[in-house]
């Protein structure tokens, strides 16, 4: 997970929005998280989370977070240490080159959702979507998949506060 800078520690993105996307596959973004997102670059990290979840990030929090576990990974295959497991290096492989993409934000802090992200999201031009704060980034959910989600993890709620919080 990228690191989180001092300021958006201090201000965690919570809370939950319905959006539709339009024809060209566009949403908006809350517009009190768009500075935070955007950053210097005007640009974000789409991530794909689990089916019909992408997480939005900063880029250059995202950026320095995967160089430095890319750095390492590459260590341990240069050295020898990941020489039994090819399959898992494999694996990181194909997912890192499919799991994220960087995208700009546009005016009115509007993005383009690519289409292997749309069809990861299970979503079509005029459909809903829910934009949901999650702490340290912003996720983006197929409404059906966010209930099922809650539903499974609400229960959890207290508990993971008081452990968090303690």
């Amino acid at each position: 997970m990228p690191t989180v800078d001092s300021t958006a520690k201090e201000n965690l993105y919570l809370g939950e929005w319905a959006r539709s996307l339009d024809e060209r596959y566009r949403l908006s973004l809350p517009t009190e998280w768009v500075e935070g997102l955007a950053g210097d670059g005007g640009q974000c990290v789409l991530a794909k989370e689990r089916p019909g979840c992408v997480s939005v990030w900063n880029a250059q929090q995202w950026e320095a977070w995967l160089a430095d576990g890319v750095s390492l990974v590459t260590g341990k295959i240069q050295s020898g240490r990941l020489a039994g497991r090819l399959d898992q290096v494999q694996m990181l492989g194909r997912l890192l080159s499919t799991r994220h993409r960087t995208v700009p934000i546009a005016g009115r802090g509007r993005i383009a959702i690519p289409e292997s992200f749309r069809d990861f999201l299970e979503v079509e031009p005029g459909g809903n979507l829910m934009i949901v704060g999650a702490a340290v980034c912003v996720e983006v959910w197929h409404p059906k998949r966010w209930s099922e989600h809650l539903a499974e993890h609400m229960p959890e709620f207290r508990q993971l506060f008081d452990q968090l919080a303690d």
